[in-house]
């Protein structure tokens, strides 16, 4: 597969030759172009199949549809008494990886991430920390579905941002870590939040014991997914047990007691 190079839609400079492209104008002003690849296609999402002169027809065709319906297309090369197949999308090889082929004979034009980003901000992944993307009605727009907000670590905007100084997080063994927001803190249901936040879950037992068996320590209680609070310790030591295992009470606690967290991931 060949990555091509960007092509404008229209000069400036022909805007007063074709004064009818009004749409196509509009476009423009807006930094529309597209991108060629060379012997690839965008298999799905048509949204109409045309014949056409040349690359020209075929973008303005892509540029009279709405945004949205219109996000990049696939040309023949190859014609046929003159006329070359152009078939518009509705989707773009960034926002669909996995539909994109290598197929001679086609050539493949996506809209630049730049001006994708312009009129679908859900592409650029703008919500974090978990929180889910909604396209807006007008392009541009969206709105962003955060997880439960932890309450000691609250979102700091519309966009799912926290305050990550106020976090902390040790190194992974077998993939447990140890998280807080400062010494006990954190009642269950915020425990579990804040894996969730990092892209884990509460660790179970079996997960804890296994990274304590690959040298994982940390003399703080934690809440694991049983409702349990434990920690590993690979030396005795009296404030911490006074002995080598995984440390607490298999009784699950009150969910209001706080702790910190044994997260997986």
């Amino acid at each position: 597969m060949h990555f091509g190079y960007h092509i404008a839609v229209l000069p400036n400079f022909l805007l007063g030759i074709f004064p009818f492209l009004s749409l196509g104008q509009h476009s423009i002003r807006q930094g529309r172009q597209f991108y060629k690849l060379a012997d690839s296609y965008l298999v799905g999402n048509t949204t109409s199949t045309r014949h056409v002169k040349d690359y020209f027809d075929c973008s303005f065709l892509c540029l009279e549809h709405e945004p949205f319906a219109c996000l990049s297309f696939n040309m023949a090369r190859n014609s046929d008494n003159g006329y070359h197949t152009c078939e518009l999308s509705s989707s773009e090889r960034s926002l669909e990886p996995q539909r994109i082929e290598e197929r001679l004979g086609y050539d493949f034009y996506g809209t630049t991430t730049e001006y994708l980003f312009r009129i679908s901000p859900c592409s650029s992944n703008p919500c974090i920390n978990g929180g889910t993307c909604t396209q807006g009605k007008r392009s541009g727009e969206f709105s962003c579905q955060c997880l439960p907000e932890v309450t000691v670590l609250p979102f700091t905007d519309n966009n799912c941002n926290i305050d990550t100084k106020k976090m902390v997080r040790y190194k992974s063994v077998e993939g447990v870590f140890h998280t807080k927001t400062g010494r006990y803190k954190l009642n269950y249901e915020n425990a579990k939040r804040l894996c969730a936040l990092q892209g884990a879950q509460l660790a179970t037992y079996s997960q804890l014991h296994k990274a304590w068996k690959a040298g994982a320590e940390a003399c703080e209680f934690g809440w694991l997914i049983d409702v349990t609070a434990r920690f590993p310790m690979q030396t005795k030591r009296v404030p911490c047990g006074n002995r080598v295992g995984i440390i607490g009470s298999s009784l699950p606690k009150s969910k209001s007691h706080t702790y910190n967290a044994w997260c997986f991931k």
